[in-house]
């Protein structure tokens, strides 16, 4: 029998289909990498970084910075990409940013990621960092931090926040 074109594109469906359901129950089964190693995709299996604390994929967002937006914006942009207002801490006040005690985030696996926009340059355990990004980012014990900036300087915008956190979602760092 002689497989048509149309045959062809069946066939294509049939197995995308099949191979996204096997890839799906992998995952759900916490057999994805050796499964894509079966079947010869271990390229397909993201780097991991290990820089950072490896905290719970499935876990808190914190957000720390003076924001023009207000909060219910912020939960919203998350709500778009799927993040309930649950795995959200916002930090947007100035007194709040200068005594807030950075250290209780170091080896805390329910944070996934900490977002920064402007911060006040003296803060709370910076110690003898140039900031308390800095200190974040080089000390161990301290899950993934991102700089929300317009492009020249910190700045917190809808569109910076959403695209950062789908960045995150998509190379498999932050899971919906």
């Amino acid at each position: 029998m002689e497989i048509t074109k149309e045959d062809l594109f069946d066939i294509s469906a049939e197995a995308s289909h099949r191979l996204n359901q096997n890839i799906r129950d992998a995952f759900n089964q916490g057999n994805l990498e050796n499964y894509l190693m079966a079947i010869g995709m271990e390229d397909l299996i993201p780097k991991k970084d290990n820089r950072f604390y490896d905290s719970d994929p499935e876990g808190k967002l914190i957000i720390f910075g003076d924001s023009q937006i207000r909060k219910k914006d912020v939960f919203g942009c998350l709500k778009d990409l799927g993040i309930p207002k649950t795995r959200v801490e916002l930090y947007f006040g100035y007194n709040e940013l200068v005594k807030y005690p950075f250290q209780r985030l170091q080896y805390k696996y329910e944070y996934r990621l900490i977002l920064f926009g402007p911060l006040p340059h003296s803060t709370s355990g910076k110690d003898n960092f140039s900031s308390i990004i800095n200190k974040l980012e080089e000390t161990d014990g301290y899950t993934k931090v991102v700089r929300l900036t317009d492009g020249h300087a910190l700045k917190i915008t809808k569109t910076n926040l959403k695209n950062a956190v789908r960045e995150e979602i998509r190379n498999g760092y932050l899971v919906i």
